[in-house]
């Protein structure tokens, strides 16, 4: 499910919303104004989850960054045979179950359709998770972020940067409408995003997430301990991203090969394969 704006009021300006202010709102214990007291974290903040709890104010120890983004476009990945994250649940890993798909699209250039009532994305990320604590309470969350500050245009056989990239839009995060979960639950099977629908349209009230034309982006997931959140000690966020799902975002497919992955792998392709046309949604 997508988080709705009263749920997630701290995730940027496209909920019009910012965070409260100790004394402002009577209703808002100041102890709880401590939850947004995250410095340089560019990880979810999940407030929602504190309602109610009242404790001494503390302020909660920042992680360390997220390691570097996947390298411009024209030079050599790394090899994508492990997740680059930050691990503050030990223990924990991921793996992406549909790996060879993903490295079929992005050995060609993966592309994903933005529209204004926002659109799914295919091939789509789905993931195992081991190492969780079968009784606590785990969210799965996914966001995504722009690689790096260039514009991009196909120039006919390849992807190449042509310009400064727009600024950065609101930011949003995909809630996995299971959570919260044990991590029971989590490890008992693969985990799918497949409901993740992207959107061009700034003014997007469904809680899509938003996304530049022509720009080029990395998806990432991340694992929150729900039962620590408000601990000085919480250590309990961990983030993942796989080198093969970055993407272009586009309103229409520029490389005709990505036209025919798409078409012969999405399973709700099947009528343009049966018809013979050459463009898929």
């Amino acid at each position: 499910m997508y988080h709705p704006r009263e749920l997630y009021p701290s995730l940027g300006t496209g909920y019009r919303l910012g965070p409260p202010q100790p004394g402002a709102d009577s209703s808002f214990p100041p102890a709880l104004a401590e939850g947004y007291r995250y410095p340089d974290l560019d990880t979810p903040k999940l407030d929602c989850f504190l309602s109610g709890i009242e404790a001494a104010p503390r302020t909660l120890a920042a992680p360390p960054p997220l390691p570097p983004l996947p390298p411009a476009l024209g030079t050599e990945p790394p090899p994508p045979s492990a997740p680059e994250g930050l691990h503050s649940l030990p223990g924990v890993s991921l793996s992406l179950e549909n790996r060879e798909l993903w490295k079929e699209f992005n050995s060609v250039g993966t592309e994903m359709i933005i529209t204004k009532a926002g659109r799914r994305m295919f091939p789509a990320c789905r993931v195992s998770v081991t190492g969780l604590d079968p009784e606590a309470r785990y969210l799965f969350l996914l966001d995504v972020v722009p690689v790096d500050g260039a514009r991009y245009r196909w120039q006919g056989r390849r992807w190449e940067p042509s310009g400064k990239a727009e600024p950065r839009l609101p930011d949003r995060v995909y809630i996995h409408p299971d959570s919260p979960a044990t991590g029971a639950h989590w490890m008992r099977q693969p985990v799918s995003f497949h409901r993740v629908k992207l959107t061009n349209s700034t003014l997007d009230p469904h809680g899509h997430l938003i996304l530049h034309s022509m720009h080029k982006y990395q998806p990432r997931i991340h694992l929150v301990r729900a039962a620590q959140l408000c601990s000085q000690h919480w250590g309990g966020v961990a983030s993942f991203r796989f080198p093969e799902t970055t993407f272009i975002s586009v309103t229409a497919y520029q490389n005709p090969r990505i036209t025919q992955l798409k078409i012969a792998a999405n399973p709700f392709a099947k009528g343009f394969r049966e018809n013979g046309r050459n463009e898929v949604g």
